[in-house]
């Protein structure tokens, strides 16, 4: 295994895709490769049915991690908010057919799995006001959200995604044995501190809470961002894995 790089696969927020995430994966400071995830329903798998659950999109997420696989690196997940529920729910997946697990985990802008979302209806919004609640919570040029053409084919996707966080079941399992890094946006009013810490929960392994400055969508703004992760991965993945002399 080579001890000097990993492999990261990105689990993308709702509404996202790995175009999403391409400026980030040039940001960050890591040797190995990074692989985000594309969701079925949009980018070049607009022609796939969307999830219809959670569950479900993690059975999707194991499927594709097993293809891309390179089993020579460590490997580590990011999600960000659903994404965060996501790259959860895909834990258990590979837990439960035996596969490797991940030896890192970054969980970011949600709650951890055991809290309900803060607003279960945002899928059942009408067009006008799902558009407010987007602009308002950043993550997208809001030139587009202006779009009829971008609009027709984001809010079926955008309106899915968010189906699949609010109506999420949580069913309580054995803890993981995982570090878990927690890092959020000071500014981000969707995740309270106390929810985010719920993740706790879920490992026996450490878990680490940090804030940096932006809002929701701070891992796409945050110029420290990519430094964090780079340092994290060196800590809790390389250094462990080193040979002792």
């Amino acid at each position: 295994m080579d001890v000097n790089g990993v492999q990261l696969f990105i689990f993308p927020h709702a509404g996202g895709s790995d175009l999403s995430y391409r400026s980030l994966e040039r940001k960050l400071q890591i040797t190995g490769t990074t692989f985000t995830i594309c969701y079925p329903g949009r980018a070049k798998r607009f022609n796939e049915p969307f999830a219809k659950d959670v569950p479900s999109l993690a059975k999707d997420c194991m499927d594709i991690i097993t293809l891309n696989r390179q089993h020579d690196l460590p490997m580590v997940f990011l999600g960000h908010s659903l994404g965060a529920l996501v790259a959860y729910e895909t834990i258990k997946c590979l837990r439960t057919s035996g596969s490797g697990l991940p030896e890192l985990v970054f969980l970011t802008g949600r709650s951890g799995p055991c809290e309900a979302p803060v607003n279960m209806e945002r899928h059942k919004l009408a067009d006008g006001e799902l558009i407010t609640h987007l602009s308002a919570m950043g993550g997208i040029d809001l030139s587009l959200l202006t779009n009829p053409d971008f609009i027709s084919f984001f809010l079926p996707v955008i309106r899915n995604d968010l189906r699949l966080n609010d109506t999420y079941k949580y069913c309580e399992s054995n803890r993981f044995d995982i570090p878990f890094v927690l890092l959020n946006g000071s500014n981000d009013r969707i995740a309270e501190t106390q929810a985010l810490l719920s993740w706790q929960k879920e490992t026996l392994g450490i878990c680490i809470h940090e804030f940096l400055d932006g809002g929701h969508f701070f891992l796409l703004e945050s110029p420290d961002f990519s430094k964090k992760i780079s340092q994290f991965i060196h800590r809790y993945v390389i250094c462990t894995q080193l040979p002792y002399v």
